[in-house]
């Protein structure tokens, strides 16, 4: 879970084990020839991401000036952009990524799949739970050293091998 001081009021987290960020894809019609966040920001560009995430959050800061339109899950952001009935949408880093590779004739990635955040991602547990904290804390650090977690990144994040396994 991205790790936000708003979110740490109700849960505790670990120490970061990954660091993600907001990615944008764009409709190749309606967004053709913009590859800067900067062209994005203007009235005339519908933005879409999905409610009460670090996504709609990163939207409404680096992209004010587009129309923000919030749905209850990503798929069906998506579908707007699919559809032509939005620019682009802002999720986290590689949904963006994963849709241009499936939908490769609709849709695009403006920033060559590049993020426009950084954000910690860290594993939320129940307030107050210092042992498991204290556990988990030590797992990533153990992790982290012996190149496991960098290896499980690969795999899930910058491959499709995994593809068969959950199909």
């Amino acid at each position: 879970m991205g790790i936000t001081p708003e979110r740490n009021l109700k849960v505790n987290f670990t120490r970061p084990y990954e660091h993600s960020g907001m990615s944008i894809l764009a409709n190749s019609k309606r967004a053709a020839g913009r590859t800067t966040l900067e062209q994005f920001n203007n009235a005339d560009t519908t933005v879409v991401a999905r409610i009460g995430t670090t996504a709609a959050m990163a939207a409404k800061k680096y992209l004010p000036e587009a129309e923000l339109r919030l749905f209850d899950d990503e798929g069906q952001a998506l579908q707007e952009v699919l559809n032509n009935r939005a620019d682009a949408l802002v999720a986290s880093q590689p949904f963006p990524e994963f849709q241009v590779i499936k939908y490769a004739r609709k849709i695009y990635l403006p920033l060559d799949g590049d993020t426009f955040t950084k954000e910690p991602i860290g594993f939320a547990i129940r307030k107050g739970d210092v042992d498991f904290l204290n556990y988990l804390d030590n797992w990533i650090l153990v992790r982290e050293t012996d190149g496991w977690l960098q290896e499980r990144y690969r795999y899930w994040f910058t491959t499709r091998d995994w593809k068969g396994l959950v199909e």
